[in-house]
């Protein structure tokens, strides 16, 4: 059997020991703060580097674009000259990026070049710690090596509705600005005055309920994760903070105790190209269940 890869936009922001474990690629974004100088993801600014500008003058609104076809190329044929003749793309929502478009393009055009080779792209109606959680049980799939490539990419097709992904903010003001605001507009009203929680159904955000003070929205989270997960014991989950990593930390304690988990739980720095939307202080979770 072909060796099977995956390489992945960096909607996910995949932890660097899962990167290295499962030999995963990832493909950045790119970020602009003046309208005209182009920031690549994590090379020429880091997350946090990004929030605290962001932070400091409220009026700084980011803007993102997709990996190009010629990025998603330039990965593929790594992989290829690495040995691995099945590779399967992951992307963050086609609702809320190019990535996925730029991903297929590149895809055509290696495929002509490279016929041997099979590459199918998956679009994981997601994004951010639910498009993480998704990649590391993929990941896993790989590795126990029961699976075929179009097996593989049936069980990814699955496994967008067992994937969840919650997530809060402390101002609906960048999503609004960025147009990702989605279902979450019936917040608006209110926006100065609430913590609302949302999170991704197929693709684009849905409002949850509102709290009113930061504190109530963690725990919110927490008792909606909770609710969810039927098993811990098969549960992969992933945390993800714009700043405020008191805020994680706690979202993380609770989660463990009220599910008695002792698993790993994958925490990390919210990914700019999601943050640049969400703004400093958004916090997500995000699982994938049996």
């Amino acid at each position: 059997m072909d060796k099977i890869c995956i390489v992945a936009d960096s909607g996910g922001y995949l932890p660097k020991d899962i990167l290295t474990k499962y030999d995963i690629s990832l493909v950045p974004f790119y970020i602009t703060l003046d309208g005209e100088k182009y920031l690549v993801q994590g090379k020429d600014i880091t997350d946090k580097e990004l929030y605290k500008k962001m932070e400091a003058d409220p009026n700084i609104f980011p803007k993102t674009s997709a990996p190009n076809p010629e990025d998603w190329y330039n990965v593929l044929l790594e992989k290829y000259q690495k040995g691995y003749k099945n590779i399967l793309i992951t992307t963050m929502s086609s609702d809320l990026s190019a990535s996925y478009n730029n991903a297929s393009l590149a895809k055509t055009s290696f495929l002509e070049d490279y016929p041997d080779c099979d590459v199918k792209v998956f679009d994981t109606r997601t994004c951010t710690c639910g498009q993480s959680a998704m990649e590391i049980k993929l990941a896993q799939l790989i590795e126990k090596g029961k699976h075929t490539f179009e097996q593989l990419y049936e069980a990814a097709k699955n496994l967008i509705a067992k994937t969840h992904t919650i997530f809060s903010v402390k101002t609906l003001k960048y999503m609004e600005a960025g147009g990702r605001i989605g279902g979450a507009a019936k917040f608006l009203g209110v926006m100065l005055k609430i913590n609302p929680i949302s999170e991704f159904v197929d693709g684009v955000v849905k409002p949850i309920k509102m709290s009113r003070t930061r504190k109530k929205a963690l725990d919110a989270m927490v008792d909606i994760a909770v609710k969810r997960i039927k098993d811990p014991k098969k549960t992969i989950i992933c945390t993800r903070s714009a700043l405020y990593e008191e805020d994680q930390e706690y979202l993380i304690k609770n989660l463990k105790e009220k599910l008695d988990y002792k698993g790993k739980i994958y925490r990390g720095t919210l990914e700019a190209v999601i943050g640049a939307h969400s703004g400093p202080g958004a916090i997500g979770v995000g699982f994938v269940t049996e």
